[in-house]
């Protein structure tokens, strides 16, 4: 499956679309430009024969959405994403602190790894509504995140100063 055909099930999975819609939200990056009809008619006639995407026609106009075997696929990479990104959140401990399982004991490490396991997803999910709340202006709701992610970082101060 290529970059486009990856793609393209990602933006049907969050609304069915025309091809013409489709094209506006492909970016190709070799030409700078969005993707041209000659290059996307192929990629969704081959989901279709793969049986990935179907199309309904309303009001003259085309749109695509995702079957039940695309929807099953587009869940699976979305879990292994979640898997390599939860990864990639550990290899950036290990780069941010590389002799941390020097400096303290082998429990604090595996700790910390814990954590990361535990936390990291409820942080990326924030930095992913907060890039939703800015691509759409939302500012204030930023300013909320940003105030409500002070607030937590403080509350675990205090509550560290408490027990030392």
């Amino acid at each position: 499956m290529n970059d486009y055909s990856l793609r393209i099930l990602y933006i049907l999975n969050l609304k069915e679309m025309t091809g013409y819609g489709l094209s506006k939200q492909l970016y190709n990056s070799a030409t700078g430009k969005n993707i041209s009809n000659g290059a996307l008619i192929p990629v969704l006639n081959r989901l279709m024969t793969d049986n990935f995407i179907t199309f309904n026609i309303r009001k003259g106009k085309k749109y695509y959405s995702l079957t039940e075997k695309g929807e099953k696929f587009v869940s699976n990479v979305l879990d292994l994403n979640e898997e390599v990104r939860d990864q990639a959140i550990f290899d950036a401990i290990d780069r941010e602190f590389p002799y941390i399982n020097v400096f303290t004991d082998i429990e604090d490490y595996k700790v910390l790894k814990e954590l990361i396991r535990e936390i990291g997803h409820p942080i990326i999910e924030t930095i992913r509504q907060a890039f939703y709340l800015r691509k759409n202006g939302d500012e204030e709701g930023i300013d909320n995140i940003n105030k409500m992610l002070v607030n937590i970082i403080n509350y675990a101060k205090e509550r560290n100063l408490k027990r030392k």
